[in-house]
């Protein structure tokens, strides 16, 4: 799983472990700018989280029980975990400054 990498890059701490939490962070932030995050649906009284299309997908009965549970929240779309996995092992991660890897996220994949 690709957020294995990053969560043991984190856990690892210094000066990769920094770099890697202010790109998420910086990411974020311009990505909410922009409109770019994902939007969830979490199910306050269980926890789970799942996409708009997986809720909608719901059989009525299950749905009418946790309606009143439902908040649309905003997230880390995972492909972005999926180039950052891709980015560290690939030892790119390191070679750029957190704004240009940031641009380079938000322009997706060439």
């Amino acid at each position: 799983m690709s957020a294995d990498l990053i969560l043991a890059t984190l856990g690892a701490g210094g000066p990769p472990a920094t770099k890697l939490a202010n790109v998420i962070q910086k990411l974020v932030l311009e990505a909410a700018k922009l409109g770019e995050l994902d939007v969830a649906v979490y199910v306050r009284s269980t926890g789970q989280l799942m996409s708009e299309d997986e809720a909608d997908a719901l059989p009525a009965e299950q749905l009418a029980a946790v309606r009143d549970h439902l908040v649309r929240v905003k997230r880390f779309p995972s492909r972005w975990l999926e180039r950052i996995d891709d980015a560290i092992n690939r030892g790119l991660f390191w070679n750029y400054s957190d704004d240009q890897i940031v641009q380079f996220m938000l322009m997706g994949p060439r």
